[in-house]
């Protein structure tokens, strides 16, 4: 956050620079409001950059079996070029390095899921995927498990990114026998 400020503080200097040379080099004075106006407008050109650019520049950080699952954009009136295009605001991602399965449930893979927010901290959670019935569970700290193997108490939701299913279930894939 505070490098935001500083690029943004340097982005102000730099246009109001460019715009005073401007006026030197044409010898003409700038109305008085005119250097205000242009700091403004660059620090809110640079703050929105910054912005839509967080996402890709995250993605393009992560380890490779870190994979983005989802992006959650947002869209806000304090930003109103939101309205036309969202900007991501935070990633989803699956740890394909965290996967385990039970020889016992061989159509479900625990995985660990990050949420990844630009102004917050990252939270992790774990997630029980079922493969066949394409749906997950967050497996809940302290969870015990029942008499057929899983976490108890789980809470599994239908549906979800199908780039969830499709990381935590690629290895059952490529370890199933050929048919």
């Amino acid at each position: 956050m505070f490098l935001d400020v500083v690029i943004a503080a340097c982005a102000a200097l730099a246009a109001v620079g460019l715009v005073m040379a401007g006026f030197k080099l044409f010898r003409a004075s700038p109305p008085r409001w005119m250097m205000a106006a242009v700091a403004a407008l660059a620090i809110i050109a640079v703050t929105a950059a910054v912005r839509y650019q967080w996402a890709d520049r995250t993605a393009g950080l992560l380890p490779p079996h870190m994979v983005v699952v989802e992006r959650l954009e947002e869209k806000t009136l304090l930003e109103p070029w939101s309205l036309v295009q969202p900007v991501a605001t935070e990633l989803v991602v699956a740890d394909s390095a965290s996967i385990k399965r039970n020889p016992a449930h061989p159509g479900m893979a625990m995985i660990d899921i990050l949420l990844l927010r630009r102004d917050a901290e990252t939270l992790i959670q774990r997630h029980l995927v079922d493969c066949a019935g394409k749906r997950d569970a967050v497996v809940t700290m302290g969870a015990g498990y029942g008499p057929d193997g899983l976490p108890a108490g789980l809470e599994w939701v239908e549906g979800g990114p199908a780039k969830l299913f499709e990381t935590a279930c690629a290895q059952e894939q490529a370890e199933a026998p050929p048919a």
